[in-house]
């Protein structure tokens, strides 16, 4: 074989190889998250029972188990360039934070708190709140993928939303699918 047709060859090899791969990669960032449980729920997951983040004040929270309210959880990257998602997310929490049955967790995937503090003042995002994912452990065993990512399970702790992405926090629909969610619907996608 001729060197030129023998590098040709190795070279169109190459490509095909690189794009499945990047087609695969594509597909599997576009693909439901994958739980240890399969049912997506919190109460079941096997990460030995712990799925932990940290408040500032250095105090670990388990994620595992029955919220017994409706828990979201917007994760978010702190270095990303825009910031406007997770004021309004601050702004719904603070307009459902005299319900009992509901609680939204704006969680950080950083490294460490260094930072955060001043970041938040600056956004609007209140501490209490806020929580710290370090280097996305527990994101990546929720199966979060691309921030900003939001889970919202029911009180037995059955995922019911899930929203890759940014999304809309002022819409309406939102407060009323967290209602009908309050409202013991088993599940809505």
């Amino acid at each position: 074989m001729k060197t030129a047709a023998r590098n040709r060859l190795i070279i169109g090899a190459a490509i095909v190889a690189a794009a499945v791969f990047l087609g695969y990669q594509m597909y599997y960032s576009q693909t439901p998250a994958r739980h240890a449980d399969h049912d997506h729920a919190i109460s079941k997951i096997d990460a030995g029972g712990f799925l932990w983040v940290e408040d500032s004040d250095g105090k670990r929270r388990n994620l595992v188990g029955k919220p017994g309210k409706v828990l979201v959880l917007h994760w978010f990257d702190p270095a990303a360039v825009s910031h406007s998602e997770e004021s309004q997310a601050a702004r719904f929490a603070a307009s459902v934070a005299n319900d009992p049955l509901v609680e939204v967790l704006i969680i950080a995937d950083a490294p460490s708190w260094e930072g955060l503090e001043a970041w938040a003042q600056s956004t609007g995002v209140p501490m209490d709140i806020l929580y710290l994912d370090q280097k996305g452990k527990s994101a990546d065993l929720f199966g979060v993928r691309r921030l900003p990512e939001t889970l919202i399970y029911d009180p037995a702790g059955i995922m019911a939303h899930q929203a890759r992405g940014p999304m809309s926090w002022s819409d309406t629909r939102l407060k009323a699918q967290i209602d009908q969610i309050k409202g013991g619907v088993d599940e809505i996608h």
